[in-house]
């Protein structure tokens, strides 16, 4: 890592902590605050921690489908592995888990990473997709929630999306020259970029020759349930927030989400603060969605540490083995 990268997500670090700073400091009753992150009991912590665990499986267990119709069969073990320490790394350093787990699985089974990172870009599809599914039950069943939390939303103007588009339209022509000119290009830099492209371009289209489109789709619901439920359970086990309903669990799930995509490691403080107002639009206080806040993400960012370095332990013994029978 050069230390332009190390400095960005140091001032990312530096403005989460800040952030979770602030949220506490902001508390006026912090002892009443600490009480209700003490009122999670302890078979919801391990409930949470489970389902967090079960979903890093099934992602494991569903990279190996997508791996399939471009000829690789990699361990379950070490898929499984590769993801946890993927994981792990994006905890550590954000952004990093995809090349992570890609690299990884590159060490053990000498898969190219080209095609790796190609799979990796239709789970990134997918969970789009998932995501937008998630967000619309959201806001459909949630609609003043959300009004309360946006007052002053507004749509784009006509020039700005105008612009968004032009922007779309230079990048697809961009890479269709690409495309073209590395084909017969001889500049060896151009055909790494056309070949890494291209390779992208295989793991992309492997959903569509999967066979296995059930048992695909079935663990894209039991992740994004594993998701859900890991929140949901601690939310009707907490003091102050049991009555919160299913579609109202929804709508902090994906407040949550979107706060996990500040590139801070492991989204610290931009989680807490989105949780929060997600609670706060549904009409909780701010001091029990906070504490809320903090007990999932303490117990899912332990559980991610964990795994992940169990996924390195395994993943180290099989780059040993390989290794030895050479």
């Amino acid at each position: 890592m050069n230390w332009k990268k190390a400095l960005f997500y140091l001032v990312f670090l530096g403005i989460g902590i800040f952030l979770i700073y602030k949220l506490v400091d902001n508390v006026e009753d912090k002892g009443q605050l600490v009480e209700d992150m003490k009122s999670s009991p302890w078979w919801a912590i391990a409930i949470t921690f489970s389902m967090g665990l079960l979903a890093v499986i099934s992602r494991g267990l569903r990279w190996l489908l997508l791996l399939s119709p471009i000829g690789y069969k990699p361990s379950k073990t070490n898929s499984i592995a590769a993801v946890a320490f993927g994981y792990l790394a994006n905890t550590l350093i954000p952004r990093s888990g995809e090349v992570a787990r890609c690299t990884a699985l590159h060490s053990t089974d000498d898969i190219p990473v080209d095609k790796l990172f190609g799979t990796v870009i239709t789970e990134r599809a997918v969970d789009f997709i998932m995501l937008f599914l998630f967000l619309s039950v959201a806001v459909v069943t949630n609609y003043q929630a959300v009004i309360s939390l946006f007052p002053k939303m507004s749509l784009p103007n006509s020039s700005t999306l105008f612009m968004l588009f032009l922007a779309v339209c230079v990048a697809f022509t961009g890479v269709v020259v690409l495309m073209r000119r590395g084909r017969k290009s001889k500049n060896t830099l151009l055909i790494k970029v056309f070949n890494f492209v291209k390779g992208i371009g295989v793991g992309v289209k492997s959903v569509l020759k999967m066979e296995q489109r059930i048992e695909f789709i079935a663990h894209t619901f039991f992740i994004w349930a594993m998701y859900f439920l890991m929140s949901f359970a601690l939310f009707k086990a907490m003091e102050g927030v049991s009555v919160i309903s299913v579609f109202e669990g929804v709508w902090v799930m994906v407040c949550g989400g979107f706060g996990m995509v500040f590139p801070s490691s492991g989204g610290i403080g931009a989680y807490q603060f989105a949780v929060q107002q997600g609670f706060i639009s549904l009409g909780f206080s701010s001091s029990i969605g906070l504490a809320v806040a903090n007990v999932v993400w303490l117990t899912q960012t332990l559980m991610l540490i964990s795994s992940g370095a169990v996924g390195y332990i395994f993943i180290h013994r099989a780059r040993t083995r390989k290794t030895a029978k050479k």
